[in-house]
């Protein structure tokens, strides 16, 4: 991991960006920016309308550099899958380039009105895609490194900390 003072955790970038070394980063590279947040480099992957906040995976493949959204509902049991936080000034899609926050402080994308969205209680995915909530209990999947810091509502996002999130297999 390289430490860079010189990130712009919310630009998005091109694939042109990226062929003419604007953006700088390799796909797969993680930075640390000043204030001790984490990031990824990331190329969204087909199909995607990313935006900050939504929670994504990071698929499985050489580099862990391409995201897709979290799917809504509990995943397959004993899927264990590393996941972020897309952080972007506008709406990424297919073929963009976008920083994705694994550690540090963040506001990340709320879903379903629960009393449970509150410090302490465990983090699961929620009814709309790149959301969470917050449960009580759950015989499915949950989500690991990822915790509420204060209560939040629903339809908005909620002050969580990120550490190195992943689906926990169930």
């Amino acid at each position: 991991m390289s430490f860079s003072a010189g990130i712009k955790p919310a630009e998005v970038y091109s694939s042109d960006d990226v062929l003419s070394g604007k953006a700088g980063w390799r796909v797969g590279q993680r930075v640390q920016s000043d204030d001790g947040k984490e990031y990824v480099f990331c190329l969204v992957a087909a199909g995607q309308n990313l935006v900050s906040g939504n929670i994504v995976s990071l698929i499985n493949n050489a580099s862990f550099g391409t995201v897709a959204i979290l799917a809504t509902g509990a995943p397959a049991p004993g899927t264990a899958m590393p996941l972020g936080r897309a952080v972007c000034s506008v709406t990424a899609s297919a073929s963009n380039y976008i920083w994705v926050q694994v550690f540090g402080s963040a506001a990340v994308s709320i879903t379903d009105a629960t009393a449970s969205n509150l410090p302490g209680h465990i983090v699961i995915p929620g009814s709309v895609a790149g959301a969470v909530r917050g449960g009580l209990a759950t015989a499915s999947s949950y989500i690991e490194g990822l915790t509420f810091t204060a209560t939040a509502s629903t339809g908005a996002t909620g002050a969580m900390f990120l550490s190195y999130p992943r689906l926990a297999p169930a």
